[in-house]
């Protein structure tokens, strides 16, 4: 969506800080509603109806919002960051604590089974990364070439976390 969006927005709207801010939310927007149905089941298995409601309109709409009303673009690449910063301390609160619980959800095939502890830590480390790779191009890129890297972002991840995976499992199976 960002990558199409992105040339037709820069023609209609003249400013390039609005025009990032409309690409960022239309691709946030997009992956938010893609991903609601899952997001909801997972929260509702752990908590009642109200906590969910609550739980999800603050975490999607809500951070969405927040994020539309700073109108700073600089905010939104920076959300990113926290996003796996987030994701890199709960894979760490799960390897301090030994339950793996944030794995044994994901990935709950049998096929999974022992490589709990290992994964984690390749999760935390993946995870620390992507903050590495965000920061950089905040850094070091134009709006324009963060916004490609944000729309390709879920192929590349999944991709990526995909071959992690595999990779640590393959280990476990021929170990």
């Amino acid at each position: 969506m960002i990558l199409f969006a992105w040339p037709l927005l820069r023609i209609w709207l003249d400013d390039a800080s609005t025009t990032f801010m409309v690409a960022f939310v239309l691709g946030m927007g997009l992956r938010l509603a893609m991903k609601s149905q899952l997001m909801i089941t997972r929260t509702r298995a752990h908590v009642s109806a109200p906590v969910t409601f609550a739980l999800i309109l603050l975490a999607g709409p809500g951070a969405l919002a927040l994020l539309i009303w700073s109108a700073e673009p600089l905010l939104c690449q920076r959300f990113l960051s926290l996003y796996f910063v987030f994701a890199a301390a709960l894979y760490i609160i799960d390897v301090v604590d030994g339950s793996y619980a944030i794995n044994r959800f994901r990935w709950p095939q049998p096929e999974m089974r022992g490589t709990d502890a290992v994964l984690t830590r390749v999760m935390v480390i993946y995870n620390l990364a992507m903050v590495l790779a965000n920061e950089t191009l905040i850094h070091h890129a134009s709006q324009t070439t963060w916004l490609l890297y944000f729309g390709l972002l879920p192929l590349v991840s999944n991709l990526i976390r995909t071959a992690l995976v595999r990779t640590v499992q393959e280990g476990y199976a021929s170990a």
